[in-house]
């Protein structure tokens, strides 16, 4: 018999199983977006006509990323976040501990993996966001829900106002700095190709240092752009769904059936909407910022709820068992499987290992996709029948509490 101790892992049947299972979905989900940054140029995520004209799949394999991907799972990925973070601290709570300080231990510890994948893996990381507003996040987590709801709108809307005030920018630039500056969005020929040859030929070092340029961007920039509204806010919104019982499958099968269809659809209609409106543009970077890419950011938000609605009547229902216990596995990994997702993707497209950058289409990506996560879907299912938990899940807990937790699955409680 071995003591209880805050660092053990939650027993299997104290887990909350809706979590793991939304948690492993969302992540899985968030492959589909991330996979398109780690294989083709940068500009082709917002602008995909930069690598030639779209063939008829690839435009479908654009159209169904973007419309039913794009912000989605990340979403939902930030609920459960802020909903972690209530149930984190007030567990420690409940046994007289200071959660908050465990908490802001926790989150340091997440900034230092983030900047470690940002800076050596990819610069796409969402690690170094999540840390940051998971200690703001956590100083409303008493406020009152109907507040949360409130600051969780007003937050969420403040985004669109960048997007819009860039693109009123752009379009106040000269032509010679408008050119200047569209660089990244619509590059020319030889700008391409240098990009394609680093990630393809180019050492790791090149790769470190165009990795440190994107940073920049991504990592400041955007933050300060989105991630530090839009991310608080949906967080708020997760503890508010957690307090509500919406993400403990406790509600009805009507209210996730109503939840699903609404979400959903509203979702899509306007991602719809957008994409349409985008391609009529022709690609253009101006009307992306300043119009089409407001539709498909508000509507994701209802499109999260849906996919949340929807995976927990099929918990519920007990159908896709085989899946929901795969996403269950993955879910409990989750930090595991994201990094292990960012380590594949770099085996596969750079040139320290296969250098398949800019190789495959959209549609061949999607396969990609498909292959990844039936590995991380089985392998994770192995994995939890041998250990309690992953190993960076273990190493995080680990730095967090200061004691060493039980790892093996050939250690008991009692």
């Amino acid at each position: 018999m071995i003591p209880i101790t805050i660092t053990n892992p939650i027993l299997p049947n104290e887990r909350i199983q809706s979590l793991d299972i939304l948690r492993g979905f969302a992540l899985l989900g968030i492959l589909l977006i991330n996979i398109q940054l780690f294989g083709l140029p940068n500009a082709s995520f917002s602008n995909p006509s930069v690598m030639g004209d779209l063939s008829t799949s690839d435009y479908f394999s654009y159209y169904f990323v973007n419309v039913f991907g794009e912000l989605k799972f990340l979403t939902i990925f930030s609920i459960l976040f802020g909903a972690g973070i209530l149930l984190f601290v007030n567990k420690l709570n409940n046994k007289e501990l200071d959660g908050s300080k465990f908490h802001i231990r926790r989150m340091m510890c997440l900034l230092l993996f983030g900047m470690l994948h940002a800076c050596l893996i990819w610069f796409g990381d969402i690690l170094v966001a999540y840390a940051l507003v998971g200690l703001i996040a956590v100083l409303f987590r008493k406020m009152k829900d109907t507040w949360k709801i409130v600051l969780c709108v007003v937050l969420y809307l403040i985004p669109m106002g960048f997007f819009y005030l860039a693109g009123s920018f752009f379009e106040s630039m000269p032509p010679e700095k408008l050119k200047e500056a569209m660089a990244d969005f619509s590059p020319t020929p030889e700008y391409l190709a240098a990009e394609i040859d680093l990630y393809q030929k180019g050492s790791w070092f090149d790769i470190f240092v165009k990795r440190a340029q994107l940073n920049i961007n991504y990592q400041i920039v955007s933050f300060f752009m989105l991630f530090l509204w839009r991310t608080t806010g949906v967080m708020l919104l997760g503890m508010v769904l957690l307090n509500n019982g919406v993400l403990t499958a406790v509600k009805s099968k009507k209210f996730y059936f109503v939840m699903a269809i609404i979400g959903i659809g509203i979702g899509t209609l306007f991602g719809n909407e957008g994409f349409h409106r985008i391609v009529e543009s022709k690609w253009d970077v101006i009307y992306f910022f300043k119009y089409g890419y407001q539709f498909n950011y508000f509507g994701s938000l209802f499109s999260s709820l849906g996919y949340i609605g929807l995976i927990i009547l099929i918990y519920q229902l007990k159908i896709l068992h085989f899946l929901t216990k795969g996403f269950e596995a993955v879910g409990r990994m989750a930090f595991t499987n994201y990094l292990c997702q960012s380590i594949i993707c770099s085996i596969i497209f750079y040139s320290y290992g296969f250098g398949m950058f800019a190789r495959y289409s959209r549609a061949e990506l999607l396969l990609w996709v498909l292959s990844i996560w039936t590995f991380q879907l089985i392998s994770s299912v192995i994995w939890l029948k041998y250990y309690k938990m992953g190993p960076f899940e273990w190493l995080w807990r680990y730095l967090t509490y200061k004691e060493k937790p039980q790892f093996s699955m050939n250690v008991k409680y009692q």
